[in-house]
């Protein structure tokens, strides 16, 4: 598989979009030397992030445009790629030469601080939903949709009401099964809001008849603006592609702005931009505490801070899990073992397993047949990817 090097660049979230403060005409959009003076303080509303909130984490962590007119620059495959360059290869959706993409792509460029920001903010989540989007079959390219929404600040909530990585509203939220309780708030849980959001756009994909590009821009605007714009184009004979409806301002920018992202990913050693190394390997797990607790305590018997486990966790307002229902949790997968080697921590999970040392001459084959489980289950439960033991390491061991 070829892998081309990327360069990459977020913009604003929902809330501190901007968008729809823009006049000028799209047809009309100036270069990137302008930017400054014709759109002010458009992309620096919105926060700037906490390094030492990443820092923390990673510590913690140890349209339908024809072929032709995609740019594309083929690059040698790197010895050693990183997910960047895994979705760069994997993006196929094309990108036609329109002005609104062309304008996202410079002003992308001219702000490299951005492409810094975001990108560090992605860094403990864009693994865990690139697996999420993988095992649907979907485009690759909704990896990138928390980066328009958001800019992957899980904190963010906008004047509109959506609030999360996937700036979802409530009621929407409740249509696609997220749960508001006293003190959690779904749309701000990075597991429970991401099946949500996939959820929801595999609906619009359903709904508008397999056109992702009608799909991402009702995700932005509503099903009922997009598909009475597609009847009103219909009845006068014109296209009904999303690059001839006739949607509000910000919807027609949002689109653009995705595969903008995804092109210059595609091609970001064209570019000659860098990006933070992000490796193609699990870095959170996810944990289901089956009663009420306190947060402080999971995270203490799993070795991370209070803060760390809270910034992996945000939809947990009140601080605490609740009784009768699954809580899933995210922490790094580097802490699983300490969080399960704890009694306590063992006993308030509903995931069961035990903690073995390995001794010489020991296989997963036997030890799977002495715990009533299997190979595969002890595998998954250790991340490993070859069945290889070594004797005096330690295993988690999946209990029935």
């Amino acid at each position: 598989m070829k892998y081309y090097i990327i360069i990459f660049v977020v913009i604003f979230i929902s809330g501190c979009q901007g968008i729809s403060q823009v006049e000028q005409s799209t047809a009309s959009l100036p270069k990137p030397e302008n930017t400054n003076r014709l759109f002010p303080d458009l992309f620096n509303q919105h926060c700037e992030i906490d390094n030492k909130q990443v820092n923390d984490i990673l510590a913690d962590a140890s349209l339908s445009a024809p072929e032709s007119e995609k740019h594309v620059v083929e690059t040698p495959t790197p010895i050693n790629p990183d997910l960047w360059d895994i979705l760069g290869g994997a993006f196929d959706i094309p990108v036609p030469d329109d002005k609104r993409v062309e304008y996202y792509k410079n002003w992308y460029l001219s702000n490299p601080h951005h492409i810094d920001t975001v990108t560090k903010r992605a860094k403990p989540f864009l693994f865990y939903i690139y697996q999420q989007v993988e095992q649907r079959g979907m485009p690759y390219e909704l990896v990138l949709l928390p980066f328009i929404e958001s800019s992957f600040d899980q904190f963010a909530h906008s004047h509109r009401g959506a609030a999360g990585l996937w700036q979802i509203t409530v009621p929407t939220g409740k249509t696609f099964g997220l749960e508001y309780l006293k003190g959690y708030d779904g749309r701000r849980d990075v597991i429970t809001s991401t099946v949500a959001a996939l959820d929801l756009l595999d609906y619009l994909y359903d709904k508008f008849d397999g056109n992702w590009l009608h799909a991402m821009a009702a995700y932005n605007t509503g099903e009922g603006r997009v598909r009475r714009a597609i009847k009103k184009n219909t009845a006068k004979g014109k296209p009904t592609d999303f690059w001839h409806l006739k949607l509000p301002k910000e919807t027609r920018l949002y689109v653009p702005k995705l595969l903008a992202m995804a092109d210059l990913v595609k091609n970001r050693s064209h570019h000659d931009l860098k990006l933070a190394r992000i490796e193609p390997a699990e870095v959170l797990t996810e944990i289901t505490i089956s009663n009420r607790v306190k947060l402080d305590l999971i995270a203490s018997q799993a070795g991370l801070t209070s803060q760390t486990l809270y910034q992996l966790n945000p939809g947990y307002i009140s601080g605490y899990t609740y009784p009768g229902r699954e809580n899933k949790l995210l922490i790094p997968s580097s802490n699983k073992k300490q969080f399960y080697s704890n009694r306590k921590s063992f006993n308030r999970s509903r995931e069961e397993f035990t903690i073995y040392h390995i001794q010489p001459g020991d296989s997963l084959s036997e030890l799977a047949l002495l715990n009533n489980t299997t190979v595969a289950r002890i595998m998954n439960a250790n991340d490993m990817s070859a069945s290889m033991i070594i004797a005096g390491q330690q295993l988690l061991i999946p209990q029935p």
